[in-house]
This record gives C-alpha cells, sequence and structure tokens, in this order.
C-alpha cells in the first residue's frame, strides 16, 4: 500500500487584492519570498515541441550567470522587478482582514507543495530565480502571483509581458535633471549591468565592461595602465564580429557575455599562452590580430554546427556551449600560440586571412591524422619542440601580406 504523500508548506505575509474585481478576472497575491524556495514551488513550463502550451522560453545559462553577476558586482545591487507566477487555487490559502476594499487584503499566504508536483508556474523572471538562488539561496525576491487560470491565461499573460516592455531612450535620459554623480553612477551600471545612461558611448562602455571582469580584466593597454597590453580596438572589432552573428546563433541581448565566455574557454584552453608577446618568450593569443580572427574562427564554426544541426543549437545553454566551443579549440595545438611565427606584419586584411587559414589547416590536418604543422606557413617546422616526430625541414619562405587597413 502506497504510503501518502508528504505536504511542506510555504508561509508569506501578503497583500492580496483584484485589479479588476470582475468575476472572471484574475485575483492577485503580492509578497517576497526566497529565490530557493520560489524554484521549490514553482515550475518552468518551457515551450518545447512535446509541449506546445508551455508558457516560457528555454533557460539559458549565460542569463542565470548575468543576474548572478550583477548582484556579485556590488552590494548595493538589487533586483525590485518582481517574478511572475501562476499559483494553483486548491494548493494556496489566504487569510487576511481589509481594513478598506480597495487596499486589498493583508494576511498570511499558504503555499502547499505536496509530494514533487509543484503548485507554481514561473510565467515571468525565471532566469532573474535561477539567478539569485546561484548568488544567494536565501536572497528574497518580489513576488506577483495570480491565482488560478488555464493554459491560455498563463500563455496569454506570458506574452503581453514579454511584449510590452518598451526602453527608455538616450536621449529621454540626458534630458532628465537628475541630482547624481553622473560618472559614477555610469562607472557602476557598467560594471554591474554593462549598461550605461547613454552619457558615454557605446565603445567606451564596451571597453569599461570588459576590462572589468575575467578574463580581460586589467589586461586593456591604456595609456593609465601600465600593466596593459591587449590593444583596446581588437576587443572592439571581436564583439563586433560577436554582434554581426548574434541573431545566426540566437545569442541576442548576450553578445558581450558570449563573447567573453568563448574567450573564458580560450584561456582554459591555451593557459600558458595567455601572457604578453615578448621577444625571448613569444606568445600570439592576446595579440590584435589573433583575438579578432581567433573570435572569427570560432564564431563560423558554430554558425556552421548551428547550420548542419537538425534542432537549433541553444549557446546560451552552458553544458552546449562549453562542448561546442572545446570541439573548435581542441584541433589547436598550444604550441601554435607559442612557437615564433614566420611572419611578423600580420596586422592587415590579408595578414588576418593568412592566420585564418592556418586555423582552417590545422583543423583539417586534425581531421585527417597528418601533423598539426603540415602546410601552415606561418610555422617552420624547424622551430618546434622535440615532442613532434617529423623531419626538420628547412625554413620556409613566406610571402608578406601587402599592409594595410582593414
Amino acid at each position: 500500500m502506497k504510503s501518502p504523500s508528504k505536504t511542506k508548506t510555504f508561509d508569506y505575509f501578503a497583500l492580496s487584492y483584484s485589479q479588476r474585481g470582475t468575476k472572471n478576472s484574475p485575483k492577485f497575491i503580492m509578497f517576497h519570498a526566497p529565490a530557493a524556495e520560489i524554484i521549490e514551488w514553482a515550475d518552468v513550463d518551457r515551450l518545447k515541441p512535446d509541449n506546445l502550451t508551455g508558457a516560457q522560453r528555454p533557460l539559458r545559462d549565460l542569463k542565470v550567470k548575468k543576474v548572478a553577476k550583477f548582484l556579485d558586482a556590488d552590494p548595493r545591487n538589487t533586483i525590485p522587478t518582481a517574478v511572475v507566477v501562476a499559483l494553483d487555487a486548491d494548493a494556496v490559502s489566504f487569510t487576511g482582514n481589509a481594513d478598506k476594499k480597495d487596499r486589498g487584503q493583508c494576511g498570511k499566504l499558504v503555499i502547499s507543495l505536496k509530494g514533487t508536483e509543484k503548485p507554481g508556474l514561473i510565467i515571468d523572471g525565471q532566469h532573474r530565480a535561477f539567478g539569485v538562488a546561484k548568488h544567494s539561496a536565501m536572497l528574497q525576491l518580489n513576488v506577483i502571483a495570480f491565482i488560478g487560470g488555464d493554459d491560455a491565461e498563463r500563455a496569454f499573460q506570458f506574452v503581453v509581458i514579454n511584449n510590452s516592455a518598451t526602453r527608455v531612450s538616450r536621449d529621454h535620459i540626458r534630458a532628465l535633471n537628475l541630482a547624481f554623480d553622473k560618472d559614477t553612477l555610469n562607472d557602476r551600471l557598467v560594471q554591474s549591468a554593462g549598461v550605461t545612461l547613454g552619457m558615454k558611448d557605446a565603445k567606451f562602455e564596451d571597453y569599461t565592461f570588459v576590462d572589468s571582469i575575467p578574463p580581460f580584466k586589467g589586461l586593456l593597454d591604456w595609456p593609465t595602465n601600465k600593466h596593459g597590453y591587449i590593444a583596446p580596438n581588437a576587443i572592439e572589432s571581436a564583439l563586433a564580429e560577436t554582434r554581426d552573428r548574434a541573431t545566426l546563433l540566437g545569442i541576442e541581448d548576450l553578445e558581450r557575455d558570449f563573447f567573453l565566455a568563448i574567450w573564458m574557454r580560450i584561456k582554459e584552453r591555451f593557459g600558458p599562452a595567455w601572457r604578453a608577446n615578448t621577444p625571448d618568450k613569444p606568445s600570439h593569443l592576446l595579440q590584435k590580430v589573433s583575438i579578432i580572427v581567433l573570435t572569427i574562427y570560432v564564431l563560423d564554426s558554430l554558425e556552421a554546427a548551428q547550420r548542419m544541426s537538425d534542432q537549433p543549437l541553444d549557446f546560451a545553454n552552458e553544458e552546449i556551449f562549453a562542448s561546442s566551443v572545446d570541439r573548435v579549440l581542441k584541433r589547436i595545438p598550444l604550441e601554435f600560440w607559442t612557437v615564433e611565427w614566420q611572419q611578423k606584419e600580420l596586422d592587415t586584411g590579408a595578414g588576418r586571412d593568412v592566420l585564418l587559414e592556418a586555423l582552417k589547416t590545422i583543423d583539417s590536418n586534425a581531421r585527417y591524422g597528418r601533423p598539426w604543422y603540415d602546410r601552415v606557413a606561418l610555422v617552420d617546422p624547424g622551430d618546434l619542440t622535440d615532442q613532434y616526430d617529423r623531419p626538420h625541414a628547412p625554413k620556409k619562405k613566406v610571402k608578406k601580406a601587402t599592409k594595410k587597413r582593414a
């Protein structure tokens, strides 16, 4: 005989009211709850081919991390917007008293969780809930719940919420006469959320954001940073390439995070080459041409994988992203970045083509079991370490790329 499912309850101080006051309009309950508890009693019914009534898009790891990073960035950072959930009427009890009809009722909300079946459904705010929980499980979030409602009502609420927001124009913000230190506020916005009031140009916003977090933190070559060695315009160009492919890769609004995530994988893969290039200890990985071309190479490879896949690849999913990027990088040997290159002037359109062709050749060599350096014009096999079984060929003569700005 089956034992009865255990019931767990969650109690919250809440405000209940009806916005429209009509018979068929939903009743709202407003309260706050720890992020981990919301995830415990509220599910995310995602829209999938086998679940056409799902009212949420797939959970995207990059967005979850972005919320957690926002909270990690500054102890003053908070999330005032509410998570919207639907609650089953038979799993909710509310007791309270109203002093005036139009003020609603203040009272006690009890949510009952029987077994593993969750009575709540997150309509809007899944990334906030999971991102806050990643930062701190007990950090509180504002919640607006509507009671009952069928699949159609829940889908309706999702569409309205996600298609009604209008971004405030930068001109409007500039016109506001507000008493705050704009530079201080801009710096906090860039470091916490990667946005500004619009009082600094987009390039500066990109530079400040990229220079403030890993993997490029503190490495950009500013006049005020004597330890920096990465050309800021390399970041600008690589980000532009990422934005150009955002729609094709399905990463809209995540371009900067996506770019940084790619380079975090690159750093993990080629750690010993993550340093400045010096005559006695060459490392080409963080040169301007390499940052631009390697970004292009990875993005083009992901785009090709997307085209070849029967189902769309969600590159904002951490597991899919990591395996896809690692598959591209694993065929490039670390020594390619640390051996002396035969061609010096690569920061040109022609030079970038030479490096891109070298990466493609290395990939082809790996696929067909040839030595990675075979037909790679940038590399002289005689300069390589003895870990490779190969004849020490004479140095190749490499045609110098025409120097011109791309």
